[in-house]
């Protein structure tokens, strides 16, 4: 079963409002035009289930959202190298979801990690009119 709507129209934003990059990707998406809906995770509760249906369409391990060099990481974790099964990152990403390494972007059965704000035209089609042509 899936939780994620998977609609080509929609650009969905994963993001931490709460970070500078956070704050660039989700400016980004808005003055693209697209239908946006964005998900502050640090506001709002995204579920396991969601976080799994993310991680498949990155072709990644959940765990590999997650940003272990981050400060709240390591002063939960500790600074050794964590291994980290996918339940225990879903926790992580429940209890901390500023440990998200960077905004995901999703649009119908696509998705990306936005490293910077920029990286979201993979997922805008300029021939849908998406993104105002001067």
């Amino acid at each position: 079963m899936t939780i994620l709507a998977k609609n080509e129209r929609q650009l969905i934003l994963y993001y931490d409002g709460t970070s500078e990059l956070g704050k660039k990707v989700r400016a980004h998406a808005e003055a693209s035009g697209a239908q946006l809906l964005p998900i502050d995770i640090t506001e709002t509760k995204v579920a396991a289930t969601e976080w799994t249906e993310v991680a498949e369409l990155l072709n990644c391990k959940v765990s590999e959202l997650i940003a272990t060099d981050h400060p709240v990481f390591k002063q939960t974790y500790g600074e050794d190298n964590v291994n980290l099964d996918a339940d225990d990152a879903l926790k992580v990403l429940e209890k901390n979801p500023e440990t998200l390494v960077y905004p995901i972007a999703v649009r119908g059965q696509r998705a990306i990690r936005a490293k910077q704000s920029t990286d979201l035209r993979k997922l805008i089609n300029p021939d849908t009119g998406d993104i105002p042509q001067p």
